[in-house]
């Protein structure tokens, strides 16, 4: 089902970047995703969709850290594809990602909604980094192979107004994906040092990549993708966090700040131990991810929304399960909260998957449309 009408009409990332960096307290509320995946890109569109989950995008460098013909064939399709979807539904953005050919432990996939979809997950007992052997073997790319040709395909084809927001996959969730999560846990208390040293070379490319994105005049923003929690904690210590983890995503964030862009973090999971780190010392200016099992995003907003962005936080589930007014009435909820303050963009509390039903993802849409109308934006 194609979009029946677009959410606005006009690029205007110069207005969502002072949402961001609560320049304004005023409206309208912006909408912002983390991603969407390829199939309600297309439902949208009306295109074909080379993937159905953005994850699949994981497994495009190969074992030796090569792109096949193939992976960038497909590559340019799904540009394609986001570029007609920022379009058509009125973000002020077009996300995409920098190829950073770093081999990744492969993907397995599961069937979800009675095989209707797939979804990629991560093996949690095995990965190419087990030891500190396999580590010094490990084929890590240089920063000379990092491209971002995917900003320079786009940059001449967004619309006037409009933006790249660079997403990047975290270097937390790639030491997560290349040692396993039980291995990780394991040597995080028996071998801590090598968690560093891995550490230190996927913070080595990400803030390369970083850098030389932010500098790129199309770039907008950075949107960083680092997932540190579960339902109710950290996945590891907060103490082993503030030790090896802060000290290399401030080395990011501030290849981002060299160029007055934003940095934007995604996380899943319960990290409040963590934010006072991730505000104060690494500098991010926005946070997303919210799930309501977890902590509504009022919640978060009215304890830092003085500080930071905060952004999104429509449940998935809801998106999923829920109906259409059940939808309204939530987005309703949040922005009674969240809108009048500023500092803030509704969207997802994570992504729109391929799972999510297309008509709750569009009453999210509408339903903040008519609330800035009622509310003179």
């Amino acid at each position: 089902m194609k979009i029946p009408e677009p959410f606005k009409k006009g690029a205007d990332f110069e207005a969502l970047r002072k949402v961001l960096m609560r320049e304004t307290t005023g409206g309208p509320v912006p909408i912002i995703e983390l991603m969407v995946d390829g199939d309600p890109m297309a439902q949208v569109t009306g295109l074909p969709t080379p993937i159905s989950s953005m994850m699949e995008l994981l497994d495009f460098v190969e074992a030796d850290g090569t792109v096949s013909p193939e992976s960038l064939e497909k590559g340019m399709q799904l540009m394609d594809l986001s570029l007609a979807f920022a379009r058509d539904v009125g973000y002020d953005y077009v996300t995409t990602i920098p190829v950073v050919p770093i081999p990744r432990t492969r993907l397995s996939t599961s069937e979800a909604t009675g095989g209707q979809v797939k979804r990629a997950w991560q093996n949690e007992h095995h990965g190419l980094i087990p030891d500190r052997e396999a580590f010094e073997a490990f084929p890590w790319p240089s920063t000379d192979a990092i491209d971002l040709i995917t900003l320079d395909y786009l940059a001449p084809q967004i619309p006037e107004g409009s933006k790249i927001m660079l997403f990047y996959f975290g270097i937390f969730e790639d030491l997560r994906a290349l040692m396993g999560f039980e291995q990780m846990a394991v040597k995080s208390i028996r071998e801590p040092q090598l968690l560093g040293d891995i550490l230190e070379k996927l913070t080595v490319l990400a803030e390369a990549t970083v850098d030389r994105a932010a500098a790129h005049p199309a770039v907008g923003a950075i949107f960083y993708a680092d997932d540190m929690g579960f339902n109710t904690s950290t996945m590891l210590s907060p103490k082993w966090f503030r030790q090896w983890l802060i000290p290399c995503l401030k080395r990011i964030a501030d290849a981002c700040h060299r160029h007055g862009k934003p940095f934007l973090l995604h996380s899943c999971g319960q990290i409040d131990a963590l934010m006072e780190d991730l505000i104060e010392t690494v500098g991010i200016d926005g946070i997303h991810s919210f799930e309501d099992n977890i902590e509504p995003v009022e919640s978060v907003y009215q304890r830092y929304h003085d500080r930071i962005s905060v952004l999104g936080g429509v449940d998935v589930n809801l998106l999923s399960q829920g109906t259409e007014d059940q939808v309204r009435a939530r987005c309703r909820q949040i922005l009674d909260v969240c809108g009048p303050g500023g500092g803030f963009a509704i969207g997802s509390g994570n992504s729109v998957t391929n799972y999510c039903k297309i008509e709750n993802y569009y009453a999210m849409l509408d339903e903040t449309k008519k609330w800035n109308r009622e509310h003179g934006f």
